[in-house]
């Protein structure tokens, strides 16, 4: 997931001593992303945080065992959330059957009402969610990327935010009434085109990590790539 300024991200590096990290916008969280964090030492922390460019709040997505983690823990920083990293070829993926009585479209910014009602009722819950806020920024987001959303009659059930060629999902979910009907399937399949189309060849997820994610993505042969801990430092 993602908010919206992140689907084609711009990052700039900070070195303070032997500490580095790259400084951009979260996808996960309302703050800036501490990317490719690199500190050895308390000292360094400190050093660290004290040249960047923009004032907290600061997120941070690590490998569990990454050394940096503790580190970080004891600078104040907070975990909110865990994410696993799952990645398949586009060739090969199972075609999607239609979901019976829904269609896609193309999203267009003049159904972000609409929009904004299937996001709460689908994201509810998950703490990636609650870390963004609202308005994620997605109501506008027509236009940038491959956006597409799955209606049944005029109500929207499902949505899918694309980066492409590069086949990054970012921000994809589906109400809660209408999961395991296939519309999640339609979705991926619609931006498994979109990426072939635009020259990309594998799609990739990180989605929050909970059983009904890891079984969706399992089901359709989505291989395990990693985990991730999720920490923020509040302003």
């Amino acid at each position: 997931m993602c908010g919206l300024t992140t689907w084609s991200p711009t990052f700039s590096s900070v070195t303070s001593g032997g500490a580095s990290c790259q400084v951009g916008p979260s996808p996960t969280a309302r703050a800036a992303r501490l990317d490719n964090i690199r500190v050895h030492d308390p000292a360094e922390v400190a050093g660290l945080l004290g040249a960047l460019p923009v004032a907290a709040p600061w997120d941070v997505s690590l490998d569990p065992a990454d050394p940096a983690l503790p580190l970080l823990r004891d600078a104040g920083f907070e975990p909110y959330a865990s994410t696993f990293t799952v990645s398949r070829a586009i060739d090969g993926m199972p075609a999607a059957p239609g979901a019976d009585g829904v269609r896609l479209l193309t999203y267009s910014n003049d159904m972000a009402e609409r929009y904004e009602d299937a996001e709460w009722d689908a994201l509810d819950g998950l703490a990636t969610f609650k870390a963004m806020g609202r308005p994620t920024g997605y109501a506008q987001g027509a236009g940038q990327g491959d956006f597409t959303v799955a209606l049944r009659g005029d109500r929207i059930i499902g949505f899918c935010f694309t980066q492409v060629p590069e086949g990054i999902v970012w921000w994809m979910a589906v109400v809660p009434d209408e999961r395991q009907k296939g519309v999640g399937r339609m979705l991926l399949g619609s931006a498994a085109r979109a990426v072939r189309l635009a020259g990309g060849t594998h799609l990739l997820a990180d989605p929050e990590d909970t059983p009904d994610a890891r079984a969706f993505t399992a089901a359709l042969g989505f291989r395990h790539r990693g985990t991730r801990e999720l920490l923020i430092k509040k302003a």
